[in-house]
């Protein structure tokens, strides 16, 4: 069921991450990511009408409101690596990671308009929003995006990426996360494209899932991914999110906005339809008759 985000009471891969030499690792005591790490789930990927007339265009507005928040630093919007599950809008066809610079303590209090624009940009959907903290990843004693300055993580929209998020009471051991999760299997089959894993933890204690594990695998071949997801599954069980990724768009503090990907994705569709009910597309009916 849909869960209202409600105010609480006031009281370094070159295809991942660059890093200025003059700025400081974002990285705790322990190596790990020193903000919030904050994973969106969608499992309903409907139109949040009357406000907005696609999902993509009310996940997007909160991508975009999100930036004025004064601790974020980026956020990751990624897409299924089968484009037609994301096209169709099929459960989990896309995820958001957004890293802000803050505690997750402090996360909402800082900036009490993010409460709002999640709920207005997921009316009437079941979502998962998860105030995260990184504690585990491979390889190194530092984790990636701990391993260079706020505000300077991208990603690779050409590289692989896992998601699993398991829900609270899964019983597995958290100290197993890279058996239990595909981790390892993807450090083998995907060989020197492997780039890392990392796992969070959840500290919102009132959501649906406890930990997310994001795989990077990087350029790596279709069996590589097929072969994570496939054991991650076994593992993991009923209850879990288990897919491939891709990241389709890098959003940062300044620059361009996200809101180009809501008229992309609407002409995939129409010239999906248009072939499924005429066998052809419509630039290439064009060019049969002259027109285009």
């Amino acid at each position: 069921q849909a869960r209202l985000i409600r105010r609480p009471a006031r009281s370094p891969v070159p295809t991942r991450a660059t890093s200025p030499a003059a700025a400081d690792p974002a990285a705790n005591a322990d190596g790990m990511y020193d903000g919030t790490v904050f994973f969106h789930l969608y499992p309903e990927l409907k139109s949040p009408k009357p406000i907005f007339s696609t999902f993509l265009e009310g996940a997007l507005h909160c991508c975009e409101v999100a930036r004025s928040h004064p601790d974020y630093c980026s956020a990751h919007f990624h897409e299924a690596i089968d484009q037609n599950d994301a096209i169709d809008c099929k459960p989990h066809g896309y995820f958001n990671m957004t890293l802000f610079k803050c505690p997750p303590a402090e996360l909402f209090e800082r900036f009490e308009d993010l409460h709002e624009c999640l709920d207005i940009g997921h009316m009437d959907q079941t979502h998962h929003p998860m105030p995260c903290v990184e504690v585990a990843s491979v390889p190194g004693s530092t984790s990636a995006i701990a391993n260079v300055p706020h505000g300077v993580v991208r990603y690779s929209e050409t590289d692989a990426v896992v998601l699993v998020a398991l829900p609270r009471g899964h019983g597995l051991d958290a100290g197993d996360w890279r058996a239990w999760s595909g981790a390892d299997v993807a450090a083998e089959k995907a060989g020197e494209t492997f780039l890392g894993a990392s796992l969070h933890r959840c500290v919102d204690d009132e959501a649906s899932f406890k930990h997310v594990v994001r795989i990077e695998l990087g350029a790596c071949d279709a069996g590589a991914v097929d072969a994570c997801v496939a054991w991650a599954r076994g593992e993991c069980g009923d209850g879990a999110v288990v897919g491939g990724f891709r990241c389709a768009f890098n959003i940062e503090k300044t620059g361009t906005p996200a809101g180009a990907m809501p008229a992309v994705r609407e002409m995939q569709k129409k010239k999906k339809e248009a072939e499924a009910a005429g066998g052809v597309s419509i630039a290439d009916a064009g060019k049969k008759t002259g027109q285009v």
